[in-house]
């Protein structure tokens, strides 16, 4: 038996209208925070525990700030990355 696939946008919108999270709210909150890493065209942010990966304008995914490189277990590194507002 197949099991069902629940897209991204699926799960999004569950959290947002079954769970009441405001993404607007976040979403603006991220905005916000990676803006001088945009303007810095730097490839990174980190901000709140996160580190947010930029390419070009565009924040493409985050992860915890400690959370080693899945492809060679070593500990993420600062390059090319600022620190977003305190």
């Amino acid at each position: 038996m197949t099991r069902p696939h629940v897209t991204d946008h699926a799960l999004l919108r569950y959290l947002e209208r079954r769970l009441g999270i405001d993404v607007d709210t976040h979403r603006a909150a991220i905005e916000e925070a990676v803006q001088r890493g945009v303007e810095h065209q730097a490839c990174g942010v980190l901000w709140d525990g996160m580190r947010f990966r930029l390419v070009g304008h565009k924040v493409v995914t985050c992860v915890h700030r400690s959370q080693p490189d899945v492809r060679t277990g070593r500990a993420r590194g600062r390059r090319g990355a600022i620190d977003g507002p305190e």
